[in-house]
């Protein structure tokens, strides 16, 4: 008797997380959230050269986001999903900018690409979340300025002069 009340247990626990997961889907539907999981099932390389093909923006940025993708992001994540892609994962791709010697600041511009593209996806329904959003942002470094060694206001005003009268005022 005891494997029978233990397989009707088990058959009203399945019943029952049945009945919530289509509870759950049909919230997400109402609510125009409901993401296909079929829909993620593109890999990041296919997912960003797609993206940048249609993503309107000026050459410049369109260069750069590209080669981010192509030198920085596709040998880590390329063959990945972008369903499968997760915080730890760009966390990694973080750690590993770093050890190849990547400043802050080139992290972030790397970040901001591919936090675009995955943002993209999120709007598109082909991901529930983004996972740059997810992951915990690379540590800026502070710098200390050694103020002996900053330009004085002759030298300044030397450069400016040099520049020319077009760009002097942005010195």
């Amino acid at each position: 008797m005891g494997v029978a009340l233990g397989s009707v247990r088990s058959l009203s626990t399945a019943r029952k997380d049945a009945v919530d997961f289509a509870t759950k889907m049909e919230n997400h539907k109402r609510e125009n959230s409901y993401v296909d999981p079929s829909a993620g099932k593109v890999s990041v390389r296919r997912y960003a050269a797609d993206w940048l093909a249609l993503k309107p923006m000026a050459a410049g940025t369109e260069e750069s986001y590209g080669r981010i993708m192509r030198l920085h992001v596709l040998p880590q994540l390329g063959k990945k999903t972008i369903s499968q892609v997760t915080a730890a994962d760009v966390e990694e791709l973080y750690a590993l900018w770093r050890r190849q010697g990547a400043m802050p600041n080139t992290i972030d511009s790397r970040r901001i690409a591919l936090s675009g593209m995955f943002s993209h996806a999120v709007r598109h329904k082909r991901i529930r979340e983004n996972p740059v959003k997810q992951a915990e942002k690379p540590a800026t470094l502070i710098m200390q300025v050694d103020e002996r060694a900053l330009p004085s206001f002759d030298e300044i005003s030397a450069l400016a002069k040099e520049i020319g009268p077009r760009l002097e005022p942005a010195v």
